[in-house]
């Protein structure tokens, strides 16, 4: 997708990260961590929903999510709408694992090169899903990612 194009979708709530004149992204991983672990009680790559892209020459680490699109090309593109892919009462898309049969419809149509969506890869086909930010939206404090970042360089937009 083009950038022009990019920049004239219209995005939902999501995770941010703050400037740099604020705090600068560690690197640590620890978001993807917590994230994985209120989710889905295991570590591991393919069950990260936040992105991290290391600057090879810059050293700076760009956080990536999840942009809660307004018009959810990934819940339109689910072929188990409303099941596997949902929408909560504030417009948050989020998968229920229960129903998701790993389709990657939803990875195909995000809208973001490389797609904000995860895919979890298993012998076990009945563990391959999609994983992707639903902002905790069942988590009283909120995104975990954001409470447990070390420098604080994530927020909610």
């Amino acid at each position: 997708m083009e950038d022009n194009e990019k920049n004239q979708r219209s995005f939902g709530r999501h995770i941010v990260q703050t400037s740099s004149d604020i705090s600068f992204c560690a690197g640590c991983n620890a978001c993807g961590i917590v994230c994985s672990l209120v989710h889905d009680g295991v570590v591991g790559p393919s069950y990260n929903r936040i992105f991290m892209e290391k600057g090879t020459q810059s050293m700076v680490t760009v956080i990536h999510t999840c942009q809660q699109c307004a018009d959810h090309p990934c819940y339109e593109a689910c072929a188990r709408k409303d099941q596997a892919m949902c929408l909560d009462e504030n417009g948050t898309v989020f998968i229920n694992d229960d129903f998701c049969i790993g389709c990657k419809r939803c990875i195909k149509a995000c809208v973001f090169d490389p797609p904000r969506i995860n895919y979890v890869k298993s012998t076990d086909k009945t563990k391959r899903k999609a994983k992707k930010c639903d902002l905790c939206h069942t988590r009283l404090e909120g995104p975990a990612c954001v409470q447990y970042c070390q420098v604080s360089c994530l927020k909610l937009s």
